[in-house]
């Protein structure tokens, strides 16, 4: 059964956003779902690739597919199978100060998961634009790592 999780919160001084959530299941399922491309397509935007079609590994290059804002391309920067998971990505790969970089930490925690997106980088031409660079994606985790609880509980792994 999903719980009101804690909301995402921002960080100006570090240019950061984080949010921790807690998943009623092991980590291995929510290993899969943040690192298999047909299981993060089911709740992180509606579409996700990798250049090789397999599971996410360090130096993985893919895309993920958003409603509204089209494809947004990443490429996996670390890896510690079942732990920790980051990528660097963004609209502007041409301009890698432009990327910022998720990291997703897993905590086992019973028969759950405590599960932490950290996400780093932001830039802004002024300080109203950095702010709302923070202040969106704050949102975007928000609304995305409720989907991924959902994804996860509703399915047996």
């Amino acid at each position: 059964m999903t719980t009101v999780q804690p909301r995402a919160s921002i960080d100006v001084d570090t240019r950061s956003v984080t949010r921790t959530v807690r998943v009623a299941a092991k980590p291995d399922a929510v290993w899969r779902a943040i690192s298999e491309p047909e299981h993060v397509a089911g709740w992180f935007g509606d579409a996700c690739e990798t250049d090789d079609g397999g599971p996410f590994a360090v130096g993985t290059r893919g895309r993920l597919h958003f409603e509204g804002y089209g494809w947004v391309p990443f490429e996996v920067t670390r890896v510690e199978q079942g732990r920790l998971l980051a990528y660097r990505w963004g609209r502007s790969p041409e301009k890698p100060e432009r990327m910022t970089e998720a990291e997703f930490t897993l905590e086992p925690d019973h028969d759950g998961t405590y599960l932490t997106v950290h996400e780093t980088g932001f830039t802004g031409d002024t300080d109203e634009a950095l702010r709302a660079a923070l202040d969106g994606n704050r949102e975007g985790w928000d609304g995305e790592l409720d989907e991924l609880v959902e994804y996860i509980e509703s399915r047996a792994w």
